[in-house]
């Protein structure tokens, strides 16, 4: 009798146990199915903790995943993350200085991404976006909306073509002068400079430089050639045969909604990546600067090169730059937008690899 009492309590113990497994593997399967997650609805996200073999085959990423990848490129890489708090309050995840390169690096080799600069064609974007300094021996690989403009001042005052890097000047000049680019140069004069010249690049965070340049060129400096070329396309695509000849009034919504889709010759070097137009797995950058740190960054870069006594990075103009953030723009524009977090999830797949380059945390919680 007692054997047989022993035995029933071992079968209801082990049932009482398979059930208890059970529930735990059918909860776990509806949060990696993404059936139970919140809003934003994070479709299989545990599935997609990255591993050594390499990124998620659906190629989507979220924050979480960014935060653990960032773990993983390097052991030390936590203590060098901070969370800085900028004067709207809102923190973002940024990377030391000194761990920006080998972040990237460990990014590349993640994605599998490397390649040498030498097997894209002349033609690629990269050659025409690195300007070359022979007398002081740097490379500079300019991105629109973030500070470029100053940085051609900045050459050309070391040029002698400016007294200073704040003398007045047609901001539409200096960009069309004639710069020297990697193009120009044949692949033995390519691979020299790359090898022994100082390269460096600048970034922000992808979306406030696209909502920079939506109101650059669509709103507070509109170009005849931004509204014929693109914004007549824009108005063509999304506004069922109601455009006009010049292109004018794009909503940024008709923006958003042209980025995201934008391929080949829609892709304009204002909305490009940083990975596309500056090809950071191929060229070995020195230094990558931000324009949230972009008077400290320009400063070091200045000293490296040893110009720092002969020129000085323009300073902002108080009257200019003091007025809003340029997150308050980015969530003023967000805000804006029907069905924001739909956009956002688009955007950050569109943006995801230069997100996950520079260090910058998702912009859904960032901005909204």
């Amino acid at each position: 009798m007692f054997s047989t009492l022993r035995r029933a309590s071992w079968l209801f113990l082990t049932l009482m146990v398979l059930s208890c497994v059970g529930m735990v593997l059918f909860w776990k399967n509806m949060f990696l199915s993404g059936k139970a997650s919140g809003p934003l609805g994070r479709k299989s996200l545990g599935t997609r903790v990255l591993s050594e073999a390499g990124p998620p085959t659906d190629g989507a990423t979220d924050d979480v995943l960014l935060r653990r990848f960032l773990e993983k490129v390097n052991n030390t890489i936590d203590a060098r993350i901070a969370a800085k708090v900028r004067d709207n309050k809102q923190a973002q995840l940024q990377l030391h200085p000194s761990s920006r390169t080998s972040h990237v690096a460990g990014v590349c080799q993640w994605c599998k991404c490397q390649q040498n600069l030498t097997e894209l064609d002349v033609t690629h974007t990269v050659y025409h976006h690195i300007i070359v300094s022979d007398k002081y021996k740097f490379l500079y690989c300019y991105v629109p909306k973030v500070a470029c403009t100053n940085w051609k001042r900045v050459i050309k005052a070391l040029e002698g073509s400016l007294a200073s890097t704040d003398q007045e000047i047609d901001i539409y000049e200096i960009h069309r002068k004639n710069w020297t680019y990697l193009k120009d140069y044949d692949q033995a004069g390519i691979q020299h400079r790359l090898q022994n010249y100082y390269k460096f690049m600048f970034v922000r965070d992808p979306l406030e430089r696209l909502v920079s340049a939506y109101r650059d060129k669509f709103v507070e400096h509109p170009e005849e050639y931004f509204g014929r070329r693109f914004g007549t396309r824009i108005q063509k695509m999304f506004r069922n045969g109601m455009w006009n000849i010049l292109g004018a009034d794009v909503t940024f919504q008709e923006f958003v909604r042209f980025v995201i889709q934008a391929k080949g010759y829609d892709l304009n070097e204002h909305w490009q990546s940083y990975n596309e137009l500056c090809q950071p797995c191929a060229v070995n950058y020195d230094f990558i600067g931000t324009y949230e740190n972009l008077e400290e960054d320009a400063e070091h870069v200045l000293k490296v090169l040893d110009v720092d006594k002969k020129v000085s990075f323009p300073r902002r103009q108080a009257q200019i730059y003091n007025k809003r953030t340029t997150r308050e723009v980015l969530k003023e524009h967000l805000d804006g937008l029907p069905d924001a977090e739909s956009y956002l999830r688009k955007l950050w797949t569109k943006y995801s690899l230069d997100y996950a380059m520079f260090g910058y945390g998702m912009p859904v919680r960032d901005a909204r």
